[in-house]
C-alpha cells in the first residue's frame, strides 16, 4: 500500500497576510480613537454648561434665601481662570467670603454683548437681577464656545435661568 503525505510544509501565514490583518486591526484602533476624543470633548463641553448653570443657581438660591442679608453674585477672573460667587454687589475674587469654582481652560464664555463674562448679581429676597435689565434686553445671554460647539445660557430680569 502506498501512504499518503498528509503533512504540508506550507503551514502559517504569509507576509502579505499578517501586513493585511494589522493595517484592518490598525484602521479599527484608529477610528475608536477618534470617536473616544470628540466624544470626550463633548462631554468636557457639556459639564462645564452644567457647571456654569449650577454656580448660577447657587448665587441665585443664597440671595433668595437671604444668608448674611445681602446680594449674592457670580463673576469670572480671567486672570486665574475662575468662576467667583460673591456676597454683595462688588465682585472681589480675593476676599475671604467669595467662593472660587475653577473653570475649564479649552471652553471660551463670554457675554453676547461683551467680550467677556458677565457679572450677574442676584437680589436678596426675591433673587431678581440687579442692577435690572432695560426692556430692550431684557436678559443677560452667556455664551459657550470650545471652537466647535456653541451654546447660550439665558438670564432674565426675575433670574430665571434658561439653558
Amino acid at each position: 500500500m502506498e501512504s499518503l503525505n498528509i503533512c504540508n510544509k506550507d503551514k502559517g501565514f504569509t507576509l502579505i497576510e499578517i501586513i493585511i490583518v494589522v493595517g484592518i486591526i490598525g484602521m479599527v484602533i484608529s477610528f475608536g480613537t477618534l470617536t473616544d476624543l470628540n466624544f470626550f470633548k463633548g462631554d468636557i463641553f457639556r459639564s462645564e454648561q452644567t457647571k456654569i448653570v449650577s454656580i448660577l443657581e447657587k448665587a441665585r438660591s443664597r440671595a433668595m434665601a437671604n444668608m448674611f442679608q445681602v446680594n449674592h453674585g457670580v463673576c469670572y477672573d480671567s486672570t486665574l481662570n475662575n468662576y467667583i460667587i460673591f456676597r454683595g454687589n462688588t465682585c472681589n475674587p480675593t476676599a475671604s467670603t467669595s467662593e472660587i469654582i475653577p473653570a475649564e481652560l479649552n471652553i471660551a464664555t463670554v457675554s453676547v454683548f461683551t467680550t467677556s463674562f458677565p457679572t450677574v448679581i442676584f437680589k436678596q429676597l426675591t433673587g431678581n437681577l440687579t442692577p435690572e435689565l432695560s426692556p430692550a434686553t431684557n436678559e443677560i445671554i452667556i455664551n459657550i464656545q470650545d471652537g466647535i460647539k456653541t451654546a447660550n445660557i439665558k438670564i432674565n430680569n426675575a433670574g430665571r435661568i434658561n439653558w
